[in-house]
């Protein structure tokens, strides 16, 4: 009989959306993190439900040919980095497959997934956490949970945000970690970073040498510092610049973003031109385009020299304003910026194409039956959650066929699955 600290020997017949090898044994379903489909182990259970369980790998038995050993495999910012890149490809085209079967019980062609081959130091956003010393040490998160590793390089960040926290670390900067709380570090292709410092407070022991240390830092083009007033949320509202300039642009195409240290841009802008690419040539030109969840108005931006109307419609003031400025500066008067929610804003605008770029919970309810009682020519779905994914598509089904299926690898190593999928009107 399965008990916690009982163990067995299995197989792994599949891994799951978050990285566990499935073992089937007795009546059970038992879940192993780390383990790859077809090893072999010695397992040893950790946690017993009615009808599954955890476990752990005390050894293994028969390795895969795709697991390899990466000296950062115990962060926890990492779950699938003991699996090859060209395995963890083939991982989400299985699982954005399976979904999409299970959840809405659609067979569908997965296209062939979205990559640009950089599965390490592609990151251009990265936070780091200060470790509860007196002299400042940046961390990331074990991945078994017990807290900070103090660290001098993320294998996933680019080479200028893990020069400027060797940097850092090299300083010794006292401080008072007590308030001094994480450091945020956004770069750009140009080789330039703005750097938040997050505090509980506007001054602290060290701040001032920690700035003048990252003033010396080439690329350094500002530094802010904001003010973390929800323990649960890793930015707050208010920021103050500190040095040099409080937004960094990014460019996606042939338009440049400023995006501020409170604004969402993309991690991965070169996979995501490629992605805007796909959309751009698959898109009915001349149309009238609706782009919801535009946030600074990339993708709706990159669209607009194809389209006869982009109407943009974003919650997030701060992202409003940022895509405000790029249409005064391009001069675009077919370009539209509405603020507020989504689901309201829509049902006063019209259009041929609906681009929509939820967060991980996806749809609303009620914006599905708005797309359900309107007649869009076409809709692109950009989503970073496969199962709110499947759930949508299952009722936009009725109305639309699914044309086009494709899983984006954004973030490699990670278990982190973007998916674009394309709806024509039946």
């Amino acid at each position: 009989m399965l008990t916690v600290g009982s163990r067995i020997t299995g197989k792994a017949i599949d891994v799951d959306y978050l990285g566990q090898g499935i073992v089937k044994h007795e009546e059970f379903v038992i879940f192993v993190k780390g383990m790859i489909t077809d090893e072999v182990a010695d397992i040893k259970i950790t946690k017993l439900k009615k009808h599954f369980a955890e476990g752990v790998i005390v050894s293994l038995i028969e390795r895969s040919n795709d697991r390899r050993h990466h000296e950062d495999e115990h962060l926890g910012s990492m779950d699938l980095i003991h699996m090859s890149d060209e395995l963890q490809l083939l991982w989400q085209t299985k699982l954005t497959s399976d979904t999409l079967k299970k959840i809405a019980d659609l067979d569908v062609t997965i296209e062939h997934i979205v990559t640009d081959h950089q599965f390490f130091n592609y990151r251009n956003k990265a936070v780091f956490h200060v470790m509860n010393r007196d002299q400042l040490s940046l961390g990331l998160y074990h991945e078994d949970g017990r807290g900070l590793y103090p660290i001098d390089h993320f294998v996933l960040s680019d080479s200028l945000t893990n020069h400027i926290i060797h940097i850092l670390n090299q300083a010794k900067v006292l401080i008072d970690y007590t308030t001094f709380k994480q450091i945020a570090i956004r770069t750009n292709l140009e080789g330039e970073a703005l750097v938040t410092l997050i505090s509980t407070k506007k001054s602290f022991r060290g701040l001032k040498q920690m700035i003048d240390v990252l003033k010396e830092i080439k690329g350094v083009i500002g530094i802010t510092l904001n003010i973390k007033d929800m323990d649960k949320r890793i930015l707050g509202s208010k920021s103050f610049l500190m040095y040099g300039q409080s937004v960094i642009h990014e460019k996606v195409g042939t338009f440049s973003f400023p995006v501020t240290d409170q604004s969402f841009f993309q991690i991965n802008v070169p996979v995501i031109n490629i992605v805007y690419e796909m959309i751009k040539k698959h898109m009915i030109k001349n149309k009238k385009v609706i782009d919801a969840y535009s946030g600074v108005g990339s993708i709706g931006y990159y669209l607009s020299d194809q389209a006869k109307e982009v109407i943009m419609i974003e919650s997030n003031i701060d992202a409003c304003q940022m895509a405000e400025k790029v249409r005064e500066e391009k001069h675009l008067k077919h370009v539209k910026i509405i603020s507020g929610q989504v689901e309201k804003k829509i049902q006063e605008e019209d259009g041929d194409i609906l681009i929509v770029d939820p967060p991980r919970n996806g749809l609303m309810p009620e914006l599905v039956d708005h797309m359900l009682e309107k007649d869009y020519q076409q809709i692109f779905y950009l989503s970073c959650d496969l199962k709110t994914l499947a759930r949508d598509l299952k009722r936009l089904h009725e109305k639309y066929n699914i044309k086009k299926v494709y899983p984006i690898r954004m973030f490699p190593q990670t278990t982190e699955c973007e998916t674009l999928v394309i709806l024509e009107y039946k």
